[in-house]
């Protein structure tokens, strides 16, 4: 198992080699340090989590497109970034309490490596939406927690509107993620990263047509539809 798994690390790295344009909107270069930071931190993750990934095939290789997961841990971004990198050689950028981001030097350099962007608690959602919506015009990844917040029991909680509304504002693709085994591994209130096995599930994308004025029962049904196909897909590997 870890013969394999390590020969496929040295197949995911020829294809950059090898294959021209294989990753067609590769934001990571061999010769960037994050390039290989991205794979020590992918190592980590495959011998220390066994993380197992399900239809990566669902990451968009190209243009924009949300990755909307449920939220368990300080974990979840980290991962999903080193995924996300592994398999597309894209970078997705999430949002972040900054009193959060600036807890320490570590937790700050790992945000830092995900690409994190620190928005104030005080700051209004309206003003995080669109630092969200100007990346995506730009044709970039975003990653969002639509629980708005780590789970304090290991269930998923309710999805918050902000999600909805950037989906149907830009027409942009969501893709449903499920990820287990994090809550375990980090929960809250701990120091020590346990070596949980962490399984994560991506589901087909979910596209919306663009509304200039939806209104709030709209927003909700589409929140509700979002957060159906995340709990799905987490049903599939708990």
């Amino acid at each position: 198992m870890a013969l394999r798994k390590f020969q496929n690390f040295l197949k995911n790295i020829e294809s950059d080699i090898f294959r021209i344009n294989y990753y067609p909107n590769s934001d990571l270069k061999s010769y960037h340090l994050k390039y290989w930071l991205t794979f020590i931190v992918n190592l980590y993750l495959k011998f220390y989590h066994r993380v197992d990934v399900t239809n990566p095939e669902y990451i968009p290789k190209l243009g924009a497109g949300v990755i909307a997961s449920n939220h368990m841990s300080h974990l979840d971004g980290i991962i999903i970034n080193a995924v996300t990198a592994y398999h597309t050689r894209r970078k997705i950028n999430f949002l972040a309490a900054e009193d959060v981001y600036n807890k320490n030097f570590l937790f700050r350099f790992l945000c830092d490596l995900g690409n994190t962007i620190p928005v104030q608690r005080s700051t209004s959602d309206r003003v995080a939406l669109l630092k969200v919506i100007k990346l995506l015009k730009k044709d970039n990844l975003v990653g969002l927690f639509p629980e708005g917040q780590r789970s304090r029991d290991g269930k998923i909680g309710e999805g918050k509107m902000g999600v909805a509304i950037m989906a149907l504002k830009t027409g942009t693709p969501i893709i449903p993620l499920a990820i287990n085994g994090t809550f375990q591994a980090f929960p809250r209130k701990t120091k020590m990263i346990k070596p949980e096995k962490v399984k994560l599930k991506f589901g087909s994308p979910l596209k919306f047509s663009i509304e200039k004025k939806p209104d709030k029962k709209r927003i909700e049904d589409v929140t509700k539809q979002i957060m159906n196909e995340i709990k799905k897909l987490y049903n599939d590997i708990n």
